[in-house]
């Protein structure tokens, strides 16, 4: 008996000793992910229904590492995540202030008058000479515009407040993120430039996530010459009947505002593609933002995967050349 009472003894002391050392494991990993409940507050001003560009289907990482932000001085680094209206998280990798930061909007908080009345008159733009005053490239876009709005209403929105500004790193750009927040519809968040002189310009063609043809008759149509699109691409779940050819990767492509999939492969030897794979890379090959030229390789109506002919830009944001 003394035995037995023995063993049950030792039996019980592992146990509490197993389930205190898993007790204090989970609550260092929580401590280790916990949220710091300020700064969310400070950033999102209280706005917890605020949504990445109104769509769930976009996150924010629009470039390579857009992640990056500057903290106040006394602000601890430390991690958080950002959901994208119930869509995966994003980690955002903070930054003490003080860190060279030299591709980004510097002291952002600094020039948040600016940056509102740039916000609001794109907005308010009645025509579209006036909302490209407010964008960048303007020559660029104009043709992009001009055809976009033919075939598409303008939304008329009630200016309320700018929410959260966050800087971007990207090399040779002073960019940016800012929150518009309207009295009668969802918050939109959108990519900003910081221009010479001290202006901001809004990318207007991510913002309204611009393609050279409507999803729908792309797919109707599967036109064979290379064309313009921003998709979201993830690993395919299911891999389809039609194979791609041998040594190309193969991607699960649709656009933010459709449901409708193409699969889609690209060559990933292809030295002009190694910017396609990072990209995909830094998103885990989940719901990652893309601009691509895209075109179907057979006949139309064969069946065939389509082709992935280039990749255009960092996420849904087209870069040319670098500003100082």
């Amino acid at each position: 008996m003394i035995n037995a009472v023995a063993t049950i003894l030792g039996c019980m002391a592992l146990v509490i000793m197993v389930a205190t050392v898993v007790r204090v494991v989970m609550i260092k990993l929580w401590e280790s992910a916990r949220v710091n409940p300020e700064y969310v507050q400070a950033v999102y001003e209280n706005d917890k229904n605020s949504h990445w560009s109104g769509k769930a289907q976009e996150q924010p990482s629009l470039l390579s590492d857009p992640s990056v932000v500057r903290l106040s001085a006394n602000a601890e680094p430390r991690k958080i995540v950002a959901s994208a209206s119930g869509t995966a998280s994003s980690t955002l990798k903070l930054m003490p202030a003080g860190s060279e930061s030299p591709t980004a909007i510097e002291d952002i908080e600094s020039k948040r008058p600016q940056i509102e009345q740039t916000l609001r008159g794109f907005f308010e733009a009645a025509d579209i000479d006036q909302r490209l005053a407010f964008s960048r490239d303007p020559q660029r876009v104009r043709p992009l515009m001009e055809s976009y709005y033919r075939s598409h209403p303008h939304l008329a929105l009630t200016w309320k407040t700018l929410g959260w500004i966050l800087p971007v790193q990207e090399e040779g750009y002073r960019l940016g993120y800012a929150q518009a927040v309207f009295a009668n519809a969802e918050p939109v968040s959108l990519i900003i430039e910081e221009m010479e002189g001290g202006n901001f310009r809004v990318d207007w063609e991510s913002s309204v996530r611009y393609g050279e043809l409507e999803w729908e008759e792309f797919i109707k149509s599967q036109p064979s010459a290379p064309t313009l699109f921003r998709v979201i691409a993830s690993k395919p779940q299911n891999i389809p009947p039609e194979a791609a050819p041998m040594g190309s990767e193969l991607l699960e492509i649709k656009h933010p505002d459709d449901n409708d999939v193409v699969y889609a492969y690209f060559d990933r030897k292809d030295p002009k593609f190694e910017p396609l794979l990072q990209q995909l890379q830094a998103g885990n090959w989940k719901d990652v933002p893309l601009t691509l030229r895209i075109c179907f390789p057979g006949p139309t109506g064969s069946g065939k995967n389509a082709r992935i002919a280039d990749v255009e830009g960092k996420g849904w944001l087209i870069l040319h050349g670098t500003r100082s």
